[in-house]
């Protein structure tokens, strides 16, 4: 859990008092961490700062969602329904994706084949949440900000003083003689030991002032026994002490600011491992599709060799007909540029595998490790249903961003209190209530303690002020910019928030649309090459022509199909940059971020579960 403030600036309650103007209902899917403190607003033009910046980018949009994209089959699926699993079988095969696809040798001395291990997109998040190197970072400041609170705390804790002492004393002194006597009354020389015990109670007020209760005893045996009584003493001292500023420094708005501001920072933190975690997410997700994607554009790769190597085949049989030496050639070198695209195809493959590693962090997928990942999961086609105003009002609800420039909003306006009050002259009281007792015994000497026979009372007060107060208003007029910064990052924060929502939407519906086209470009493909396949099949005699067709054909259905799949993989990686944008992408993937206590071997304050998942240790 995060630890209460006091605070005056809330996104809920921006986005009520937005609902009321618009007059719609506003359902908050992300509760925000500022909580509305009508004792602690901030100014009204903070208030109209923060309703204009959401007002201004959410009022002019229309309620309501955009229609569906691929709900239905397009034109060419239509027309070539009938043939559909046929055309589907012709080309790379998605089944090859698997285990069995050949992504090249180990790096290791070993020319066995390097262990597979079959991962899910879950999985691979789960592991990233759990185990990535810049979330465990963000945690650990997020621990940092929490041990801030502590020490910020601990300044209104009691303190408990002790002392103890012993000092000899023999030093001359004044002595006092009487008219008719030769020598003085009270010897000239102070001849004494001295034992001192003492101990106190301190604790700094909340209203600014201190609060102070101690008991001192001295133990005093005067070697001249003669001339003392009594002798050897007991001092006894009970002493209340009280000190209050009444003007700068006075109240708990001041006083209680480094709590509020380390509140803040530990918000702040919160929010920074939000972001870290819902880009972690997004950056695992997209670097898993990109794994899929350059799988596919090796099988692809693959097959083209194949049958590129069929079609030179033949042309090198018709070397003694039809075939000129130039179109054999022709065949050789592109079967040849084929296989090295396959050889690049594989790079590119283990250095996305590298790329996911990386991100998941884990103990049994080291990057150093020859281990081979195999993505069990596909990239799918569902439709898309755009809503703009539900995605703007989320991430206005949700942002990290958002949020982190409001917990500035709030920070700055502190610094404005406290410096409006460091204007004030300094003038303090203090007062002080003493109880005193003197006596041959130690319980004597704290009997008359109790008494009150002797008590010394003193008060007063102090002033002081600057001329011109020139430091203070510098202070003061610094701290209003500051508060003024603020209230721009806010709106910039804002701004950006829709900008990312906008561009992510905008992206989502473009890569569906992609997705639909290509996919009837692939079948288009698929056609064209069952078509010149059962012409191979029916001509009596094929001529070099027909084959460097067929080459061709190949070529355009391998590159339809690997426009297609990255279509795919580009519609989910824009659907995952959304949910990031609007701040959701944790609840979208049941991820919840747990408070824990500080043991014996980690300093970690937060722990992260995925709900789909078993907890990590």
């Amino acid at each position: 859990m995060i630890r209460p403030a006091v605070h005056r600036f809330s996104t809920r309650t921006v986005l009520q008092n937005l609902a009321a103007l618009l007059g719609v209902s506003v359902v908050v899917g992300c509760q925000s961490p500022l909580e509305n403190d009508p004792d602690h607003l901030a100014g009204d033009e903070l208030a109209a700062a923060a309703r204009s910046s959401i007002e201004l980018q959410v009022a002019q949009v229309p309620a309501g969602s955009a229609p569906i994209i691929g709900a239905s089959e397009g034109e060419i699926e239509t027309m070539l329904a009938s043939r559909r699993e046929e055309l589907d079988a012709i080309g790379p095969k998605m089944s090859d994706l698997g285990p069995s696809l050949d992504v090249g040798i180990p790096l290791g001395g070993s020319d066995a084949s390097a262990a597979q291990v079959v991962l899910s997109l879950q999985s691979a998040i789960q592991a990233a949440v759990a185990n990535n190197l810049s979330v465990q970072n963000a945690q650990l400041q997020k621990a940092v900000t929490d041990a801030q609170i502590v020490q910020a705390e601990a300044a209104f804790d009691w303190v408990l003083g002790a002392a103890t002492g012993y000092q000899r004393i023999e030093r001359p002194s004044i002595g006092i003689l009487f008219p008719g006597f030769s020598d003085p009354v009270i010897p000239s020389v102070t001849n004494q030991n001295v034992l001192q015990l003492s101990t106190n109670l301190q604790k700094q007020l909340t209203a600014g002032g201190s609060f102070s209760v101690g008991v001192t005893e001295n133990f005093v045996d005067n070697l001249d026994t003669e001339y003392y009584t009594p002798d050897p003493a007991y001092q006894t001292a009970l002493t209340l002490g009280f000190t209050q500023p009444l003007l700068r420094g006075f109240g708990t708005e001041v006083n209680l600011a480094q709590i509020r501001v380390a509140q803040n920072q530990d918000l702040a933190a919160f929010q920074a491992l939000r972001a870290q975690l819902l880009k972690v997410v997004s950056d695992t997700e997209a670097t898993y599709w990109a794994l899929v994607q350059a799988r596919n554009q090796l099988v692809t790769a693959q097959w083209l060799v194949e049958v590129g190597t069929e079609v030179r085949e033949v042309l090198a049989k018709r070397r003694q007909f039809d075939a000129t030496v130039s179109e054999y050639a022709n065949a050789v070198a592109t079967v040849e540029q084929r296989k090295a695209t396959v050889l690049d195809a594989k790079r590119a493959t283990q250095i996305a595998a590298n790329a996911l590693k990386a991100l998941m962090n884990s103990t049994e997928l080291p990057v150093g490790g020859d281990t081979l990942i195999v993505p069990s999961d596909f990239p799918s086609a569902t439709p898309f249903q755009a809503d703009l105003r539900s995605s703007l009002t989320t991430a206005l609800e949700c942002s990290p961003a958002v949020e982190s420039a409001l917990i500035g909003i709030d920070t700055a306006d502190i610094g404005v209190v406290v410096s409006d009050n460091g204007l004030l002259p300094q003038l303090n009281l203090a007062t002080q209530v003493e109880w005193f007792g003197l006596a041959g015994g130690f319980g004597s000497s704290v009997g008359q303690v109790a008494d009150g026979d002797f008590v010394d009372y003193a008060a007063g007060l102090q002033f002081s002020q600057a001329i011109g107060n020139r430091a203070a208003e510098s202070a003061y007029r610094q701290a209003r910019l500051q508060r003024s910064q603020a209230v721009i990052q806010y709106r910039t924060a804002v701004q950006s928030a829709a900008l990312a929502v906008k561009n992510a939407l905008i992206d989502c519906v473009s890569y569906r649309e992609l997705v639909e086209q290509n996919r009837q470009t692939r079948l288009a493909q698929a056609e064209n090459l069952r078509a010149l396949l059962v012409d191979e099949r029916t001509l009596a005699a094929l001529s070099p022509e027909f084959l460097q067709l067929k080459f061709q054909t190949q070529n355009a259905l391998a590159q339809s199909q690997n426009i297609y799949i990255g279509a795919l993989a580009a519609y989910q990686v824009s659907i995952a940059r959304l949910h990031q944008a609007m701040g959701d992408g944790l609840e979208v993937n049941r991820i919840e971020v747990l408070e824990l206590s500080e043991d014996s071997t980690h300093t970690t304050s937060s722990r992260l579960r995925n709900s789909n998942a078993p907890e990590q240790p």
